[in-house]
């Protein structure tokens, strides 16, 4: 129990060490980009850039949630080894799982209170911080990631649709561009809006300028375009998974599956944040795995940069995996636990190897 809260204590040190300066990167890059997007923007100020920064750094630190429970345990596990104290550990018969019994507690609760607690308020902190940076920019302001782009029918043929970003409460796109085509494919007009909002069977588009396919301008207040999207339709094709929280997730996937719509996205995100937990557990296992040698073979710096590359390795792979899950190559639910639990049982195997050789 004391070498337990001993070994607990050291990880926090490094936890707290590594999560400010990670935090504090991710925070600067964010704000630097923030004055760059918004510099032109007249209700835009330095300190509502602060304001914006801060409100969006909750969610960054979702991302880097793993790489920074990969970084601790590493350099935590490399302090213990130089000074040996693994080492007198391992000598009073204390095994690898004795000493990782403190970091796997801290990934566990730490990853049950981020799935269950942190992820709604920083899911709602961005949705605020979207909220003032659409205003701040008449929702014309979107980077080519973070644009919606989609494909609809309607009673005078398909169109496809571009938005900067898009509020569900109040169903409404901003910074919109439509472009329309007549049934037999042929390209008929191009719309340009500040917003688009939903109605059953319709976007009603405000203050529109329609270019025809020869090129004649025309604007309107108000222009009707007709859609063959239900609301649960427009919900699942334009709200992204990671704007909604763990709790919002669960009820909308239900809403969703009952109307026999796809929702393997949604469904991927919702397990992906259940098995966080066991995700940063993982992250710990594969820092302990390159930790244990060092006393004995010596080349830390050589080892610390394998973990570190097992760790990115580990994400790319979750990436993709992902990616298979939510376009229904994957199973979404096995697309979600697969990388913990492979990463949990690969680091497992390595110890265990590591302890009898």
């Amino acid at each position: 129990m004391i070498l337990a809260t001993y070994i607990g204590r050291r990880f926090l040190v490094s936890l707290a060490t590594i999560l400010i300066a990670l935090l504090t990167l991710v925070f600067l890059v964010d704000y630097v980009e923030l004055l760059r997007r918004f510099s032109d923007a007249e209700a835009f100020t330095s300190l509502l850039g602060l304001k914006l920064a801060l409100m969006r750094a909750p969610a960054l630190l979702e991302d880097i949630l793993p790489f920074l429970f990969l970084f601790s345990a590493t350099i935590c596990f490399l302090n213990l080894s130089r000074k040996l104290e693994l080492v007198v550990a391992r000598g009073a018969g204390v095994s690898v799982w004795g000493f990782l019994r403190a970091p796997f507690f801290l990934a566990l609760v730490t990853g049950l209170a981020s799935t269950f607690l942190f992820n709604p308020l920083a899911t709602e902190l961005k949705e605020r911080s979207d909220r003032i940076e659409a205003s701040l920019s008449d929702g014309m302001a979107a980077s080519s990631a973070d644009a919606i782009w989609f494909r609809q029918e309607g009673l005078d043929g398909p169109s496809i649709i571009r938005a900067a970003n898009y509020d569900s409460s109040a169903k409404e796109l901003r910074g919109v561009t439509a472009f329309l085509f007549n049934p037999d494919g042929s390209f008929q007009a191009k719309l340009v809006s500040l917003s688009a909002s939903y109605r059953p069977g319709r976007w009603i588009f405000a203050k529109t300028r329609y270019i025809s396919g020869e090129g004649a301008s025309d604007r309107f207040d108000r222009y009707i375009l007709p859609t063959s999207l239900t609301p649960d339709q427009v919900n699942l094709t334009l709200l992204r998974p990671d704007r909604l929280s763990v709790w919002t997730l669960r009820r909308f996937i239900d809403t969703a599956a009952q109307t026999g719509l796809n929702t393997a996205r949604f469904t991927l995100a919702f397990h992906s944040l259940l098995a966080r937990p066991l995700f940063l557990m993982a992250m710990v296992t594969v820092a302990a795995t390159v930790s244990l040698r060092l006393s004995r073979y010596g080349g830390a710096g050589k080892l610390a940069l394998t973990g570190i590359i097992i760790g990115f390795l580990l994400y790319v792979a979750t990436e993709i995996v992902s990616d298979m899950g939510s376009n229904g190559i994957l199973d979404p639910v096995l697309a979600a636990w697969s990388p913990a639990v492979l990463a949990l049982l690969f680091g497992a195997t390595a110890l265990l190897y590591q302890e009898d050789g």
